[in-house]
């Protein structure tokens, strides 16, 4: 809908719309999302790796700079996975294998800033927070959460037009080997054809050369 002339000035509409975050103290009341000690939530792993990992290197959206890092996990196994898959629209049993699912319950209470409800739009921030690349602007909008007191970000997993949401969890940076680490289960056939029905991402296995030796023939 175009803009009517008693709305005010015309705003650039192909431009993000999401600016610098304010200074921490006006973000203290932000919206909050209260999430209870003992609360499931999951996590993709590469096989090989535990699942507490709070990442400071900046290749998450909401990584916070060392000494601290960000954890992210999501509401449901199809989420977490759309998380680590991004654009990709075909995986293989093959990847699969590499990676593990876990079901973590948070050892303590957290208190997330909220960017998945309509009063979050009164401070300044808008769905883009959670969709624009590339992460510069998203982690300075997490450090300022992380300076207001609020211990991580509630927000929709970008890659999931069905709007599954995460929890990007602050604190120290690195892993952390004593809390619980939960169930981990493999990323087998059940995971697969939800992954394929519910997200329409196609399971093909990694061609063979005879099968490529077929297509060039």
């Amino acid at each position: 809908m175009a803009d009517h002339p008693a709305a005010g000035p015309a705003r650039p509409r192909q431009q993000p719309s999401i600016a610098e975050p304010p200074p921490p103290e006006e973000l203290v009341d932000f919206p909050v999302w209260h999430v209870h000690a003992g609360t499931v939530l999951c996590r993709v792993t590469a096989a090989e790796y535990g699942p507490w990992w709070f990442s400071s290197d900046g290749q998450g959206r909401f990584d916070l700079a060392p000494p601290r890092g960000t954890c992210y996990l999501a509401d449901d196994e199809v989420g977490a996975l759309l998380e680590v898959l991004g654009p990709v629209v075909v995986v293989s049993p093959e990847w699969a294998r590499r990676l593990s699912m876990w079901h973590l319950g948070l050892p303590d209470q957290c208190s997330a800033a909220d960017i998945t409800v309509r009063a979050a739009r009164g401070f300044g921030v808008t769905a883009e927070l959670a969709t624009i690349t590339p992460y510069a602007l998203p982690q300075r909008w997490a450090a300022a959460f992380a300076a207001a007191g609020h211990q991580g970000v509630r927000y929709r997993v970008r890659h999931d037009p069905g709007g599954s949401r995460a929890l990007a969890l602050f604190g120290a940076a690195g892993e952390r080997r004593r809390w619980p680490r939960g169930r981990r289960q493999p990323i087998g056939p059940e995971l697969l054809g939800r992954l394929a029905s519910e997200a329409g991402v196609q399971v093909a296995p990694i061609p063979t050369l005879e099968d490529l030796g077929e297509v060039w023939d």
